[in-house]
């Protein structure tokens, strides 16, 4: 499986991210960054890692569902932890819910760098939405 995220055009056009991975309670994107994503310290920006992370988060909530493709995430609230800088390559975010009822959960995700490092981790609530037809 591999399908872009296209939820906002200006991030999609900037920073195009993919579900690798999506069901029994598991949920993976990936994305490569490049060196218009540095900041002048020559890291990943912070806010593209977190907006990574909250994009984990919200699939992830659902990961678990039946009928994955019906529901969306809207995060409520997250708390990240950035634990190395982040360079230019391929990272992959890895989501899950780790409790909560039907309609907010309780999120976990985590980003790895190209070297399978955890550079960064999220937890948050997350409220399930039923997509409208």
């Amino acid at each position: 499986m591999r399908e872009e995220i296209d939820g906002v055009p200006l991030l999609s056009k900037r920073m195009p991210v993919y579900i690798v991975e999506w069901g029994d309670g598991r949920f993976v994107l990936e994305t490569t960054f490049g060196d218009d994503h540095l900041n002048r310290a020559g890291v990943v920006h912070g806010g593209l890692i977190a907006a990574l992370l909250d994009m984990g988060l919200a699939g992830g909530s659902y990961a678990d569902a039946p009928e994955p493709r019906k529901w969306y995430g809207m995060t409520v609230s997250m708390t990240v932890n950035f634990l190395h800088g982040v360079g230019p390559g391929q990272v992959h975010c890895e989501a899950g819910p780790s409790g909560g009822g039907n309609r907010t959960r309780h999120v976990e995700a985590r980003l790895l760098n190209d070297a399978g490092d955890v550079v960064a981790t999220a937890s948050g609530v997350v409220k399930i939405i039923e997509r409208p037809e």
